[in-house]
């Protein structure tokens, strides 16, 4: 029964979520945080396998592709001012690939993370497909780096502008690629809300970063394991 239900409930969650974020407009009141919360919750109180879940929104599902593909839009809107600072998104892209791959092999073992652990979370701020693949090809726990996806993405739409404005970062460039470097979609999805300059660079960023990682860090970890 929950499964003919499944799409309905999370659409109106969803939307009651924005509607309390649009009357207080809290970073920890994201719609996509108290969505989760709220499913998980009902899951939890009336004992719903999450396969029955997973099978009533399929649709749901079905259209997150397309949702990322229409992100291109802002994108080829700025395509001009892109190619102007390409060398400049590769760079940070570059840099924040190497940046999560140092955090993950060399700064979570020294908290006690064993190298499986340590590999779950290297891809966590690349799109979720693109992830856990590179978690399969190093070795990692793919739905634990599902999981550090759906949350990296969850904190950056949530903290990642307020952070960025306490850092006094202002231009728009910047924002977004700071944003499509470490929250993926969410986050891009985010500062396009805000600023349409920033969603495209954020846009840009989300891909190149998904593209190195899938190229370089398999490589980085065969270096390190020899």
């Amino acid at each position: 029964m929950f499964v003919y239900i499944a799409t309905p409930l999370t659409l109106l969650l969803f939307f009651l979520a924005k509607k309390l974020y649009s009357i207080s407009p809290h970073p920890l009141l994201n719609p996509v945080l108290i969505s989760i919360f709220s499913l998980i919750s009902v899951l939890l109180v009336f004992a719903v396998p999450y396969q029955d879940y997973q099978q009533g929104t399929k649709v749901i599902t079905a259209l997150l592709e397309p949702a990322i593909v229409a992100l291109a839009v802002p994108l080829y809107l700025q395509l001009k001012v892109i190619k102007a600072r390409l060398k400049y998104i590769l760079l940070s892209c570059l840099v924040s690939v190497l940046v999560a791959f140092f955090c993950a092999f060399y700064v979570m073992p020294l908290f006690g993370a064993d190298l499986i652990t340590a590999a779950s979370f290297a891809g966590q701020s690349v799109t979720t497909p693109i992830a856990m693949e590179i978690s399969k090809n190093l070795q990692g726990i793919v739905s634990l780096t599902a999981a550090m996806v759906i949350f990296a993405g969850i904190i950056g739409a949530s903290i990642g502008l307020p952070f960025l404005k306490l850092c006094k970062v202002k231009n728009a460039q910047a924002i977004g690629v700071a944003i499509g470097c470490a929250s993926h979609a969410l986050g891009t999805a985010k500062v396009l809300e805000e600023n349409e300059e920033s969603g495209a660079f954020s846009s840009i960023a989300l891909i190149i970063c998904a593209i190195l990682s899938a190229l370089i860090m398999p490589m980085l970890y065969q270096w390190l394991i020899q």
